[in-house]
């Protein structure tokens, strides 16, 4: 399984905290020359390219544009032609680029720029083939004209003659110039004028800035010459065109209004007709009349007093009928004199005559009265009397009043009839009203209209009559002298960036695809071992030219490493050194750790356990057997095994006669019990094995030992090595002290893990001088 949050050992070691530009550095420096060889490349290529490359020249030009805001300083303003941002882009229309490459035969382009003279009055056909031709000029004047794509096209001729008929040219140069070429071959390309146009759209800058009125032109080319004339030729073009869009803009324009203005008068006239018609025909009708403010005695129109007056009669009819049906009903109980009350009956004609009847009756009857004061019923006169007072009261009198009563009827029919028609007229009058102020607005909209497009008709006559340019130029473009853009300089400057930048890039992609071990959190995090010490980088010519301080430095690592080891034991040191591959340095870090104990007056024993190629015998010039594969296969007793070295306290067991079963000797039994009896006569044991990827030997080994030093060289050792080894070793019983960092460097990070000069001893120098020899 991976490696846990502790790692492989008891006590994690963290590497210490380092700048983020340390390993990129570190990896910088390790691929040097490698690095160095990209930018020499890079620059070498940059050198060969600015020889292709010719100087640009930039000439400028200006315009002026006018206002591109509405102005309302006067009636004969007319209106713009274009939006700011369309005057730029019109400089980018093929009308304008097709013509100045017509008019400049800019779609022939000579080799040589100094050949462009021989091109003036250069032009091409209806039909012309387009390519690359040679020119070959004898010096009595002949030509020959050839084109490698096409052989049909290739002609010849003399001075005076023209020039590339069959290709479509139309081109005859004077005979004195074409002379002046003779004996030289001129080569020129001649493309489309469309393709053309792109490439001069492709140079040509254009700069408006917010709320100016300038337009800002810039326009490179490698001939100062050509680029001039070619902007001078561009503005010019640019100036007509916007010219002839104005004058053309402006009498459609005038079209346009003159036909607006016709429809509009037309408009009008309908208008006007409708709203006469209209009040032809309503004249006689009621209408709500001028409004009157309040306060006056009069404050309605007439119809509607007149409405208002008939409810007023209606209702009086109303209550004079019901009053006389009452005086009808009650049968001469009520008096017939109160009908005079009645308005009604008091102003009709009938009215008079009743009231004539009811005087006539008031008569009668004080003269009956009267009568019989002095005669009886039975007098003549008083009984003519009484039939005259009889007949009026019940027969004249209620005839008289019933008459009334039938005429107050019909005039309440005639009253509600007529109020029944003047509220039809009071309901109509709001629509004829609404409708008579619809067609008055529709006559004064279509007047307003009429009178505008009048106006803009007589302005726009006037304008394109005489209509000042909306763009003028204000400065031309004039042929500068020294080139404006040279890109030599700046092609060779990014060449060496470019290649500086991708020789970084390749040595940090070989730093992050490297598989080996070069940087300390690479054993504490990938591989989660603690560091338990660092060697230092032997120079390469060996151990005796080592200096003085890198002796110290030697030493000084593997006293670190011994303490580390001391204290990570409970009892007893007894440790397996081993390593994930072969030539990681496990036998030079055993032989001299060991004999680092031995300087600190410990009894130490030293373990040649690679029983498949030990040399240690032949470091410490001792022979090679007896030895551990003897003791296991039962040939030598434990005594006889242990050699005696140089060091008083240090003791060599070597690895004994080759054999075949050596790896089934290790996993027996008698190596735990050798482990254990040699702990018990010796302070430090330490077992030098095979590596891990040799075998099974190094696991059999750590595991009888029970502890395991993991030997790492930088720059050597592969992380996917060491960690599938080390996967296998999380499963035994083995605890793993830590790592120990072979070949380290003396500079970057791992100047970190060395030691301050100056501070040797002087008989740990000499020992250390004995370590490194045995070593």
């Amino acid at each position: 399984m991976p490696p846990s949050a502790e790692g492989w050992g008891d006590t994690p070691t963290i590497a210490p905290s380092r700048s983020p530009l340390e390993r990129p550095l570190a990896a910088v420096k390790r691929y040097k020359w490698l690095a160095l060889g990209v930018v020499v490349l890079a620059t070498l290529g940059g050198v060969v390219a600015t020889k292709f490359l010719k100087p640009d020249y930039e000439v400028r030009a200006t315009i002026w544009i006018a206002s591109m805001a509405p102005m309302n300083n006067g009636p004969l303003r007319e209106r713009e032609l274009l939006n700011p941002g369309a005057w730029t882009e019109l400089l980018n229309s093929f009308k304008i680029a097709d013509a100045v490459v017509s008019k400049l035969a800019l779609y022939v382009r000579p080799a040589d720029p100094a050949d462009s003279t021989l091109f003036r009055g250069f032009e091409l056909a209806n039909r012309a083939f387009f390519g690359t031709y040679k020119l070959n000029v004898e010096k009595n004047g002949k030509w020959t004209l050839t084109n490698d794509e096409m052989i049909a096209l290739a002609e010849s001729g003399g001075a005076g003659d023209s020039i590339g008929r069959k290709a479509g040219f139309k081109w005859r140069p004077d005979a004195k110039l074409l002379a002046t070429f003779g004996g030289e071959n001129v080569t020129f390309t001649v493309k489309t004028p469309r393709e053309t146009s792109v490439d001069l759209m492709k140079r040509l800058n254009k700069k408006l800035p917010d709320k100016s009125n300038f337009l800002w032109l810039t326009f490179t080319d490698p001939n100062p010459g050509v680029a001039a004339r070619t902007l001078n030729a561009w503005i010019n073009e640019y100036v007509k065109v916007a010219e002839d869009m104005k004058k053309s803009n402006m009498v459609e324009f005038t079209k346009l209004l003159e036909g607006q203005l016709e429809l509009s008068q037309s408009a009008l006239t309908q208008a006007e007709t409708e709203l006469e018609t209209f009040r032809v025909q309503t004249i006689a009708l009621p209408g709500e009349g001028v409004a009157i403010p309040g306060g006056l005695a009069i404050t309605q129109s007439p119809a509607i007093q007149h409405f208002f007056s008939l409810k007023v009669d209606y209702e009086n009819l109303k209550h004079d009928r019901a009053t006389l049906q009452k005086v009808i009903a009650a049968n001469g109980t009520l008096p017939y004199e109160s009908v005079l009350l009645l308005p009604t009956v008091a102003n009709s004609p009938g009215g008079k005559e009743l009231q004539s009847t009811l005087v006539k009756l008031f008569s009668d009857q004080a003269a009956l009265t009267t009568a019989r004061q002095t005669f009886t019923d039975e007098w003549p006169a008083v009984r003519g009397l009484a039939e005259s007072v009889n007949q009026l009261k019940t027969k004249i009198i209620p005839e008289l009043v019933a008459a009334q009563l039938s005429q107050i009827r019909e005039r309440e029919a005639e009253v509600e009839r007529r109020i029944a028609a003047a509220s039809v007229d009071l309901e109509s009058i709001p629509t004829r009203t609404i409708e008579e102020m619809r067609l008055r607005r529709a006559v004064t909209v279509q007047d307003g209209l009429y009178n505008s497009l009048r106006q803009s008709y007589a302005q726009s006559q006037l304008a394109s009559s005489g209509s000042a340019r909306d763009v003028n130029i204000l400065d031309s473009a004039v042929a500068p002298l020294d080139p404006t853009k040279n890109t030599a300089p700046r092609i060779l400057l990014v060449a060496i960036l470019g290649g500086l930048g991708a020789a970084i890039g390749l040595a940090l992609l070989l730093d992050g695809v490297d598989k080996r071990i070069r940087y300390p959190e690479q054993a504490t995090n990938d591989l989660g071992l603690s560091i338990s010490g660092t060697v230092p980088l032997l120079p390469k010519g060996g151990i005796q030219q080592q200096t003085p301080e890198q002796l110290t430095q030697l030493v000084e690592s593997f006293r670190t490493l011994r303490m580390n080891v001391m204290h990570s034991s409970n009892s007893t040191v007894s440790i397996a050194v081993s390593s994930p591959s072969p030539g990681d340095g496990k036998s030079f870090i055993a032989s001299n750790l060991a004999m680092s104990f031995a300087d600190a007056g410990f009894r130490t024993l030293l373990v040649d356990a690679d029983t498949r190629r030990g040399t240690l015998h032949d470091m410490f010039e001792l022979p090679r057997s007896p030895g551990l594969t003897d003791f296991l296969a039962g040939q030598a007793d434990d005594r006889a095994i242990v050699h005696a070295t140089g060091h008083d306290k240090l003791m060599l067991i070597p690895t004994g006669h080759p054999r075949r079963q050596s790896p089934e000797l290790l996993i027996t039994a008698k190596l735990p019990k050798l482990v254990a009896e040699m702990r018990t006569r010796f302070d430090v044991v330490i077992f030098d094995t095979p590596p891990l990827a040799a075998g099974i030997d190094g696991y059999a080994i750590a595991a009888a030992t029970g502890n395991l030093l993991v030997v790492l060289r930088i720059g050597q050792t592969e992380r996917r090595m060491a960690m599938a080894k080390l996967l296998l070793v999380d499963r035994l019983p083995i605890s793993v002290m830590g790592a120990v960092l072979n070949a380290a460097p003396g500079t970057g990070e791992y100047e970190y893990y060395g030691y301050v000069g100056g501070y040797a001893a002087t008989d740990g120098l000499e020992t250390g001088k004995q370590v490194a020899t045995i070593s």
